[in-house]
């Protein structure tokens, strides 16, 4: 287990050509090690990586650890952290991403994988900058009013995963193929949203606009039950509509990656869809259950998405 201490990352100069680097053992363990990771705490992604050539994939579980990583410093600190503290954390990892971008190694597995997808893939210093300032949210936001403030959030934590998966892919996305990895950003953010409205609000934290909650005349306390009334249904089928208009948006972008790119987020985008079609399935009862794909559904998915990607050659 890694630490979550930023003291014990320490940070190394190194020399790094793309071009001509040899990944040593070391970095090699350290790719395995966010695999490994990736595996154990998100099936779907490790799922639908699977399908993706090795670079790519271990580049992705890089990208995918160091989320978690920036997560954890603020879920799994030590309890009685202040939040100047942990502010103060997040502001040094931007730091210290700077610093991987200049070429340093760390002494921090994933940092030490991260690092090197930074730069062998050119991604931009300033995603993972919002990235950290979308966990700085989370520590400091509650509640949300509009839909334009969850907006800003879900483009943080989420959108930017995609800006950067898309360079992975890709050596100079256009605009409108980076625009549109933004939007399935949102999308499966916006479908967590909608999967833990339960788990969030025993955490103290409300997604859900109170903007959209004043609309279908939703209060705090019809989020406390055990059953999903009439007013929070409505809510939820508006939001799911508006989720699926983000993924509808999100496909156009998909046809221009690579292949096996395309293949592997269609099947990640479809999975994730899956979920809403299944809180549909439980009659919308979020507060009662958590909507899971099952591994047979995700496989039926990955199959249809094979056949249409194999009719079209």
């Amino acid at each position: 287990m890694y630490s979550t201490k930023i003291s014990e990352w320490e940070l190394i100069p190194s020399s790094f050509d793309v071009k001509y680097k040899i990944i040593d053992q070391k970095l090699e363990e350290s790719y395995d090690y966010c695999l490994e990771w990736m595996s154990e705490h998100s099936k779907s992604f490790y799922f639908a990586s699977r399908f993706l050539p090795n670079d790519q994939r271990r580049s992705v579980s890089a990208l995918y650890a160091f989320c978690r990583l920036t997560d954890d410093l603020v879920d799994e600190a030590d309890p009685g952290t202040s939040k100047t503290e942990l502010n103060n954390s997040l502001d040094e990892l931007k730091s210290i991403i700077i610093k991987l971008n200049q070429g340093y190694t760390s002494s921090n597995p994933i940092l030490q994988a991260f690092g090197d997808t930074i730069k062998r893939h050119n991604i931009p210093v300033h995603y993972m900058h919002e990235l950290i300032e979308g966990i700085r949210m989370d520590l400091n936001v509650s509640k949300y009013n509009t839909d334009e403030e969850l907006d800003l959030y879900m483009f943080r934590v989420a959108s930017t995963v995609g800006l950067m998966m898309t360079h992975i892919f890709l050596d100079n996305p256009s605009p409108e193929t980076l625009e549109r990895a933004s939007d399935l950003g949102k999308a499966m953010q916006l479908t967590n949203i909608l999967r833990d409205v339960k788990e969030d609000f025993e955490r103290g934290r409300i997604y859900l606009p109170k903007v959209t909650r004043d609309l279908y005349r939703v209060s705090e306390t019809d989020l406390k039950g055990e059953v999903t009334n009439e007013t929070l249904q409505k809510l939820i089928e508006f939001e799911i509509v508006r989720a699926k208009n983000f993924y509808a948006r999100a496909e156009l972008g998909i046809k221009d990656l690579p292949p096996t790119a395309a293949y592997t987020i269609k099947v990640a985008s479809k999975v994730y869809g899956e979920i809403l079609n299944e809180i549909k399935r439980m009659d919308y009862q979020i507060l009662h259950q958590r909507a899971i794909v099952s591994k047979l559904r995700k496989v039926i998915i990955a199959t249809k998405v094979r056949l249409e990607f194999l009719r079209k050659i």
